[in-house]
């Protein structure tokens, strides 16, 4: 619930435009109303490190990890948001369009099946964008291709992940249905997205989909960790040193603290300088 409070100033930013764009041209246009989206996801930043420092379990001050979030990731929160707004507009317009097509010629079908597909693809790979850019320290050209893998590598835990928004966003449905009142229901969404929806939205994503992720990517950097010095070491040649020798490299690795030292004509990495000199004893 806090969380959500320190997010108000985002929400009343995303009130104050849509207000603006209803009031400018006598009511909302879809696309042009998403848009605010793009600024709301830097306060998401905040919202999606509260949710990883709980799921966790780590001990924080939600006010110190809300704008911890902000201050580091505000940049890729806010292309992600635009990359985010343009896949919705590309598939909004696309579905649409080959929709209204179908009633013309059979033949839209599949364009219209392979544009949901996509969108599919690319709904599930905006689930990871923010956690993934919480957790990771990494560039965003690979932030957006294993989120890219993970889309439809991680079907099951996507399809779990969307059941789960489905079921928030039924109950809201469903009583904003009930109350069946324009103001109530209008009331009743504010109080829910100022002191609940952002920050279960953001849990529920991170409740189904933090572990397997950070297991993979951990696993997939370990891989490539040990490919390198797999190669490094076959691309460096094997160096054989007597006992004589090992006694000179022993004195010249006490008396330096370089990562790198220098004997026989080559530089040889104080790992290895280590390895020669218990292998020579």
């Amino acid at each position: 619930m806090l969380t959500n409070i320190l997010l108000i100033p985002f929400n009343i930013f995303v009130a104050g435009y849509i207000y603006f764009l209803y009031r400018s041209f006598d009511g909302i246009n879809i696309l042009a109303a998403s848009a605010v989206l793009i600024i709301f996801n830097i306060g998401m930043a905040g919202v999606a490190q509260v949710c990883r420092y709980i799921y966790i379990d780590k001990e924080f001050s939600t006010v110190a990890a809300f704008f911890k979030g902000i201050r580091e990731n505000a940049l890729r929160f806010f292309i992600h948001g635009i990359i985010s707004y343009a896949a919705f507009v590309v598939s909004y317009l696309s579905i649409y369009l080959y929709y209204k097509g179908t009633s013309s010629h059979t033949i839209f079908w599949l364009p219209l099946i392979i544009a949901v597909v996509i969108t599919i693809g690319l709904l599930f790979m905006s689930y990871y964008m923010n956690i993934m850019t919480i957790t990771m320290d990494i560039s965003l050209k690979s932030t957006y291709r294993n989120c890219i893998l993970f889309s439809f590598g991680e079907l099951k835990n996507n399809a779990v992940a969307t059941f789960g928004l489905l079921i928030l966003g039924g109950i809201v449905f469903s009583v904003v249905y009930i109350i069946n009142n324009s103001m109530v229901s209008i009331v009743f969404i504010v109080v829910m997205q100022i002191f609940f929806l952002p920050s279960t939205f953001q849990y529920i994503l991170t409740f189904y989909l933090y572990d397997d992720m950070v297991a993979m990517l951990d696993e997939t950097k370990h891989t490539i960790k040990n490919d390198e010095e797999d190669q490094e070491n076959k691309d460096s040649p094997s160096l054989n040193i007597d006992a004589e020798d090992a006694g000179i490299l022993e004195k010249i690795y006490e008396e330096s603290s370089d990562e790198f030292i220098y004997y026989n004509g080559r530089m040889i990495r104080r790992s290895e300088v280590e390895k020669l000199i218990e292998n020579s004893q």
